[in-house]
């Protein structure tokens, strides 16, 4: 009797703990609805989308008389030299984009050309006929930038031969050029007086180039 006694007293445990484990996850699972509700209820979020990071237009362009700007536009073409004669011609530099420009440099870059068969007095002095000497006759007589009405002179530039600046880079620029602001490049030149025979139908070909950088914050 004894021994059924505490079987049942055992057993009447046994389902005491499984009832109260049963009656603790019943517990835990309102609870859990009534905290997921109360988040519901209570829960507030503010969203920012389509946030976006872009690049801006770097684009600088280049006119013979200001009016209209190109990527790309012949600026001068001179003729018929003679020695002792001077040229001089103007061009504008716009910057079209949406970013300040720090940085503007002009590059020349020459190449001496003999145009067609040399002559008879060329002859006798010239012993590169495939190769002219125009850019070591040349002198450059002015080189000036204007922006905003102030004119500034590159005067370590006046003097020198073409030949002698051929790709060098020029810096055109004291202060940043805006979005929107133009400046006017003054280029001028000379045939030296005793530019020889071996200068006849020779031609110069200039490429100017500009390199821009972008202001650096």
């Amino acid at each position: 009797m004894q021994w059924y006694e505490e079987v049942f007293v055992l057993a009447a445990l046994l389902i005491g703990i499984v009832l109260g484990a049963t009656g603790l996850q019943h517990d835990r699972h309102w609870r859990a609805k009534r905290e997921h509700y109360n988040n519901e209820v209570r829960s507030d979020k503010s969203i920012s989308g389509g946030n976006e990071i872009s690049t801006g237009e770097f684009d600088i362009r280049i006119s013979k008389d200001g009016s209209r700007f190109y990527d790309d536009v012949k600026l001068f073409e001179f003729s018929n030299l003679k020695p002792g004669d001077s040229r001089e011609f103007n061009f504008y530099i716009k910057n079209s984009g949406d970013i300040s420009v720090s940085t503007l440099m002009l590059s020349f870059n020459v190449e001496d050309l003999e145009n067609g068969k040399p002559t008879a007095a060329e002859s006798l002095v010239d012993n590169t006929t495939d190769i002219g000497e125009l850019s070591k006759n040349i002198v450059i007589t002015k080189l000036s930038v204007t922006k905003e009405g102030q004119t500034y002179t590159l005067d370590q530039y006046i003097g020198k031969l073409l030949k002698e600046i051929n790709g060098t880079s020029i810096s055109l620029l004291k202060e940043s050029l805006t979005p929107g602001e133009q400046l006017k490049v003054t280029i001028g030149f000379k045939l030296k007086e005793d530019a020889g025979n071996e200068c006849q139908t020779d031609t110069a070909r200039i490429t100017l180039k500009h390199l821009r950088r972008a202001v650096s914050f």
